[in-house]
């Protein structure tokens, strides 16, 4: 009787060991289970954080760079000055309609625009002038418009540029004994009353000599692409030119 009670203490101890052994294994496995866990949700919220940092640089490196382009904008306008009745109000292109020949820009009647005003960009360089004023935006019609006709100069010659439609113009009026080459400036006349005079318009191209007739024509090459323009100056005169 008392082997078979010493077995089954002998017994008893076995299994309560075994017991033990196994109850220590599930709690380590419990706890790097948990030291695991904690581990991948701080993993994830130090990868959050980078993200977000990540994201922050990209985004303030995006407004450095747009501050460097609207600096650079300005700097280049800053040929307006030579004009004291005129002052500048900014705007941004934010509609381009190349069948119709114009723009839609970011500033309107709570800006100061009017209709007439003229729209400029970089370097003093005429792209057309308002011929609609909204509360928040206006439209341009741009040079090139068909049919639209604006007063230039030439080394101090006066003729026409006439917009031909699909963002070209052509030089007319030019008078035949005058020179006029590949690369001559022209410049705005302040003779029909529509711009201030000495905006740039573009250069002359392919000049042309008319049969029987007393005056030259030329392709005009506008200093710029409609297609990279999203930034432009309008012109606020104390003067609403004629339409």
């Amino acid at each position: 009787m008392k082997i078979f009670t010493k077995r089954k203490i002998l017994v008893f101890f076995l299994l309560l060991a075994v017991f033990f052994i196994l109850n220590l294994f599930n709690t380590k496995e419990f706890f790097y289970s948990l030291g695991e866990d904690i581990q991948l949700n701080l993993w994830k919220v130090n990868n959050n954080c980078e993200l977000v940092e990540d994201q922050r640089l990209i985004s303030l490196m995006a407004e450095n760079e747009e501050l460097k382009r609207e600096t650079e904008f300005l700097k280049g306008s800053l040929g307006l000055n030579n004009y004291p009745e005129v002052s500048l109000i900014y705007g941004r292109i934010i509609s381009k309609d190349y069948l119709s020949d114009s723009v839609l820009i970011s500033s309107g009647l709570s800006d100061g625009v009017k209709i007439g005003f003229p729209v400029v960009i970089t370097d003093n360089i005429l792209i057309g002038r308002v011929s609609e004023v909204y509360n928040n935006y206006s439209r341009v019609k741009l040079l090139s418009l068909k049919d639209n006709l604006t007063d230039v100069s030439i080394n101090g010659v006066v003729a026409l540029a006439k917009g031909k439609g699909s963002e070209t113009i052509s030089l007319e009026m030019f008078p035949r004994d005058k020179e006029l080459k590949d690369g001559d400036i022209i410049l705005t006349s302040p003779l029909g009353g529509n711009y201030p005079a000495g905006l740039v318009v573009g250069k002359v191209r392919n000049p042309k000599k008319i049969d029987n007739e007393p005056f030259q024509i030329s392709e005009i090459e506008k200093p710029y692409n409609l297609f990279s323009i999203d930034r432009v100056n309008i012109l606020k005169v104390t003067q609403i030119f004629n339409d």
